[in-house]
């Protein structure tokens, strides 16, 4: 599994771009229905990609759409890039179908 590396500019400035991952998971998430994706050995970081929003949860537990008033909650919308440090599942949901990719890192 390859390191997360970002890019430097010829000044040695970090340009916001990163390298291609080795360890890909794509698929689609049906519209309100739960999906846990194991995380493979030795990742330490994952870069999500979706075309629909979407909503994580890391403690092992089913992911739910949120509705109603605003209180505490353990979803994360639409990440984007998250280190893994103890995490070995991801749940994730979408409310309407969404294609997502999962880029892993060690």
């Amino acid at each position: 599994m390859n390191e997360i590396l970002i890019r430097r500019d010829d000044y040695r400035s970090p340009t916001g771009a990163i390298n291609a991952s080795d360890t890909y998971y794509a698929g689609e998430l049906a519209a309100t229905t739960n999906q846990s994706v194991t995380v493979p050995t030795g990742a330490g970081v994952v870069v999500f990609s979706a075309n629909g929003d979407f909503y994580v949860r890391y403690d092992g537990s089913a992911a739910v759409v949120p509705t109603g008033a605003i209180n505490a909650d353990t979803v994360d919308l639409n990440p984007g890039t998250r280190t893994l440090s103890g995490v070995t599942a991801l749940n994730i949901i979408a409310p309407a179908t969404t294609k997502i990719t999962l880029a892993f890192y060690k």
